[in-house]
């Protein structure tokens, strides 16, 4: 039970606290097979969690089943209570579920269902190949559901923090679309025009207007320019229309800073994670340019099934903090907020490098 505690405690993912209650559960009942089974909204339940007693035959991780009559997966979700199975033999017909069981030689099961802020959220079950399970096994399993609710509600929080943050970044990108749009397809067109229609009346203007004119116009142009910088580090049209490569390759053809950029993405992205790559590499890229003293920045993206892996690092001074400065915190907030991890190795002197994975599998 410590090691359980110390798991949750550390809020370790819900896969390892998941196995380690049911490796624990099986253990102390002393039973041949314990799982943790998580019920879903289409009346299925899957294996989140599970343990064997030495090498034998068991149903696999993440396994899905539909809730068959008559199981003790289905019975507790109907009465929301414990429910025991003493005689397999004695069941009457067989599905899938019943049949998997008895493939695997078991003869007896006991389940307790696990209920988070008065919802079912699933059940605890253990199984035996001989004997039935001895009385009171299913007041002792309400042990482990207890510190089970306590990780689940503690996975849920961080998920819905998570969840949260990642609609406002989402909100912000879809703002800064809209005045990227804005001042691409309206004010810098229109600007544009005005430009050529001021080089036109200072070709024909006389001697002694045109170099006022000239000066105007020279001061336009450069007005143009820096719009076009500010809507560069909005988002892009590009990114929207053709994605991230093309994107990120006129970020580096743009960077004042060499880049050696490979990339393999074997897949197109969501908008969500695209803004965020986007944003990683201009912001990092930012940085190499005003405070890392690089003379070249390698970029690295790959993305492989659900998984992006984005490195980055230059050869400058290094030292930089993640704690300090709002362009990595800016970083940290939106890698966590897809629930991806971000790894900074920046030692004085010896450049900075930077790890990101982004997992996709979760997106909705």
């Amino acid at each position: 039970m410590r090691r359980l505690a110390t798991l949750v405690a550390r809020g370790a993912p819900p896969g390892e606290i998941f196995g380690a209650v049911a490796c624990e559960l099986g253990q102390i009942m002393g039973a041949r097979h314990a799982a943790v089974i998580r019920y879903e909204q289409d009346a299925t339940a899957t294996s989140v969690g599970i343990w064997n007693a030495g090498h034998v035959a068991t149903l696999p991780l993440g396994s899905r089943f539909p809730l068959e009559v008559g199981t003790v997966r289905e019975l507790v979700a109907r009465t929301k209570a414990p429910v025991r199975m003493d005689d397999f033999e004695a069941v009457v017909g067989g599905g899938e579920v019943i049949s998997a069981l008895r493939s695997m030689g078991v003869k007896a099961e006991v389940g307790c269902p696990v209920k988070v802020g008065g919802r079912l959220w699933g059940v605890v079950l253990v199984a035996s190949t001989s004997d039935p399970l001895p009385e009171g096994t299913e007041e002792r399993m309400l042990n482990f559901t207890e510190l089970l609710v306590v990780a689940i509600e503690n996975v849920e929080s961080r998920a819905e923090l998570r969840a949260s943050r990642a609609r406002a970044i989402d909100a912000a990108d879809a703002t800064r679309r809209l005045i990227e749009r804005d001042l691409h397809d309206r004010m810098q067109q229109r600007l544009v025009s005005l430009l050529l229609e001021m080089r036109s009346v200072e070709a024909a203007a006389p001697p002694q207007l045109r170099a006022r004119l000239s000066h105007m116009a020279q001061a336009l142009d450069e007005a143009i320019a820096d719009l076009s910088e500010i809507a560069r580090g909005l988002l892009p049209v590009l990114l929207s229309r053709r994605g991230i490569e093309p994107a990120l390759r006129t970020l580096a053809r743009r960077s004042p800073i060499p880049v050696e950029l490979n990339m393999c993405v074997a897949r197109d992205l969501p908008e969500r994670f695209e803004a965020t790559v986007y944003h990683v590499v201009l912001e990092i890229l930012t940085n190499a340019a005003e405070h890392a003293d690089a003379s070249v920045v390698h970029v690295g993206l790959v993305v492989e099934g659900a998984i992006i892996r984005l490195a980055i690092r230059d050869d400058g001074k290094g030292g930089a903090d993640p704690d300090r400065g709002s362009g990595l915190l800016s970083i940290k907030d939106r890698v966590e907020a897809l629930g991806g991890t971000l790894k900074i190795t920046s030692p004085a002197g010896g450049g900075t490098s930077l790890l990101i994975e982004i997992p996709m599998a979760d997106d909705r």
